[in-house]
């Protein structure tokens, strides 16, 4: 009995452990994404698309996103996951009830993001403009 318990409460500190390097993790890429970006480029399989050069996107610590175009702003909420290989983000347009999976890496002043278009489609594993998946490239605005 003493070995069971010895045992449950191994695993539960192990979980407890994870859970809080995983909030941490988290909270830290958010503070990586926080600022405004502004859309480089954005190509996906059949070329460049240029309607969005230019737009920005504004990420906030506590999860909402504004994505501002022409002096149009549309709101959204997101979610990250940085133990994901590679790091998954999931976008959550306020008109819309499925959330846009893709995934995301910060060099520096350069944000990456590989969404897939369509809903059901699933998580892109790599940045590559290829099938449905869309490379998008954003620069850090300075404040």
């Amino acid at each position: 009995m003493k070995k069971l318990m010895a045992l449950s409460s191994l695993v539960f500190l192990t979980v407890s452990v994870a859970v809080a390097q995983d909030d941490a993790a988290v909270k830290k890429d958010k503070e990586l994404l926080k600022g405004i970006w502004k859309i480089e480029s954005m190509e996906g399989a059949q070329g460049k698309k240029d309607d969005f050069e230019g737009a920005t996107l504004e990420f906030k610590t506590d999860g909402n996103l504004e994505f501002t175009k022409g002096g149009e702003t549309k709101k959204a909420t997101y979610s990250i996951n940085p133990a994901g290989k590679p790091k998954e983000l999931d976008l959550k347009p306020e008109d819309k009830d499925e959330a846009i999976l893709g995934i995301y890496r910060i060099e520096k002043e350069v944000l990456t993001i590989c969404i897939v278009e369509g809903q059901g489609n699933a998580r892109p594993t790599e940045f590559a403009a290829k099938d449905r998946n869309v490379v998008v490239k954003l620069k850090r605005v300075k404040k």
